[in-house]
């Protein structure tokens, strides 16, 4: 990024300089006029106003309206046009009233370039020559003989200059490209991390209950039961007994709650029709909007990711009709297909335009169920309410 602004600053130091040059040479020729040139005040007064309308000209045109001047596209032409035949008219004026204002003319060989869009510029280079006609006392023949030569030069110069600010402004463009293109790679970088974390949370996280399960609560509920196949025992013997089984007992609690507790949200103790169920009716009690769940097809466990990432959307989707669209009715609908999870939200709301439709819950939702390589389908139009539809791959659970 640090490139891209110190390419900036400099094309901006460039253009200041061009903008400013112009004002330099007027300026010394106005000095010269002064100096050596012994006609009445009066004439030389009416010199020096006409040098100063030009140099208001130029300031208001260039300086005043930066944005007006062509620089590689071409936003105000005409007025750019105006600009240079108004200079062009000021300078002739000016040569034939005192020759050291020839010092100006070559400045106007780079304003031919630097504000006359495409081709026209190289007709304001032969434009230009008419200062240079019009000098007093001037040879004609060896003049143009003169500007055979430097017209031909001109054009090639001011030509290198324009291809060089093209490329300048192609660079930039690339750089540019090429810094959004770096940006957008290390958050997606942050993101494969952070899902890949995610991905060895939960994966550790279901070895765990599988390792609590087959072990610990396994052999809990093998003492459990050994203990209450004992029978009839002295009394001593029967309460050390009773005391065994109910601590057995407890623990077998306890471990089946830390299992339920390694399944995220409504679905530690619900399967995922289940949970989105429940999660349609407590927005239906909080919005009080009429909503219904259907599920189709076969339900069949999926991996936990899955069931996550659907429950997730279905409560992205309720929240954002909740908010935003004045619906009089909802329908969810889980669907399970032969390969694929279907969950379909639709709404009569108040619909909108789907491609302003870019909030953070939005593009967290298509990232985790692109993650899973998902799809998610948004119709809408003002007036006709939203459907969403998110489908996920079956991803079954390992037996």
């Amino acid at each position: 990024m640090r490139t891209v602004d110190e390419q900036l600053k400099r094309e901006h130091r460039w253009d200041q300089v061009w903008a400013l040059a112009p004002f330099a040479l007027l300026l010394l020729a106005c000095a010269v006029t002064l100096v050596f040139d012994h006609r009445e005040w009066g004439y030389r007064l009416a010199t020096l106003l006409i040098a100063a309308v030009l140099a208001v000209w130029h300031w208001w045109f260039v300086v005043a309206h930066p944005a007006w001047v062509v620089t590689g596209r071409t936003p105000r032409p005409w007025p750019m046009t105006g600009y240079f035949l108004g200079v062009l008219a000021l300078t002739v004026v000016l040569v034939q009233r005192d020759d050291a204002f020839q010092l100006f003319v070559p400045v106007c060989y780079l304003l031919a370039f630097g504000v006359l869009p495409g081709r026209f510029a190289y007709l304001g280079v032969l434009v230009v020559n008419i200062p240079w006609l019009v000098v007093s006392g001037a040879d004609l023949r060896s003049t143009v003989l003169d500007l055979a030569l430097v017209t031909p030069m001109a054009a090639l110069i001011g030509g290198m200059i324009r291809a060089m600010e093209r490329e300048a402004v192609r660079r930039r463009e690339t750089n540019t490209a090429l810094v959004a293109m770096a940006e957008e790679n290390a958050r997606l970088h942050d993101l494969v991390v952070a899902r890949a974390r995610e991905t060895g949370v939960a994966q550790e996280r279901a070895r765990m209950a599988r390792e609590i399960h087959d072990t610990v609560a396994q052999g809990l509920t093998g003492i459990v039961t050994q203990l209450e196949a004992v029978g009839e025992l002295p009394g001593p013997a029967r309460r050390r007994v009773d005391t065994a089984r109910k601590l057995a007992r407890t623990s077998l609690v306890e471990v089946r709650r830390s299992l339920d507790a390694l399944r995220p949200g409504p679905l530690r103790d619900a399967r995922l029709g289940d949970a989105v169920r429940q999660t349609v009716l407590a927005w239906r009690e909080q919005f009080a909007i009429p909503a219904t769940f259907t599920t189709t097809g076969t339900p069949r466990p999926a991996h936990s990711e899955v069931e996550v990432t659907l429950l997730r959307a279905a409560q992205e989707a309720l929240s954002n009709v909740g908010r935003h669209a004045h619906a009089s009715r909802v329908a969810v609908t889980l669907s399970y297909m032969e390969d694929v999870i279907v969950l379909d939200v639709r709404d009569d709301g108040a619909g909108f335009v789907t491609s302003t439709a870019g909030g953070f819950g939005l593009v967290a939702l298509r990232d985790r169920v692109r993650s899973l390589a998902g799809l998610v389908d948004i119709e809408s139009r003002p007036g006709a309410g939203t459907a969403v539809s998110v489908s996920v791959p079956v991803i079954e659970v390992a037996g």
